[in-house]
């Protein structure tokens, strides 16, 4: 079980919930321009959170 990629699926879990739910509620809350910042905002700052090096 230790060497499961768990992580690995919830990533990609996390991801289509925010394609199919976070996308259409933040161009509903804040219009186009506005979702399209904030979705850039934070799957930046998520993508670095992940590829961050880890100490050992």
């Amino acid at each position: 079980m230790r060497d499961f990629p768990w992580r690995r699926w919830l990533a990609v879990l996390i991801c289509v919930a925010v394609l199919l739910i976070g996308i259409p509620l933040a161009v509903a809350f804040v219009g186009d321009l506005g979702a399209l910042l904030l979705l850039v905002g934070v799957g930046g700052f998520a993508l670095g959170r992940a590829t961050a090096p880890r100490p050992a």
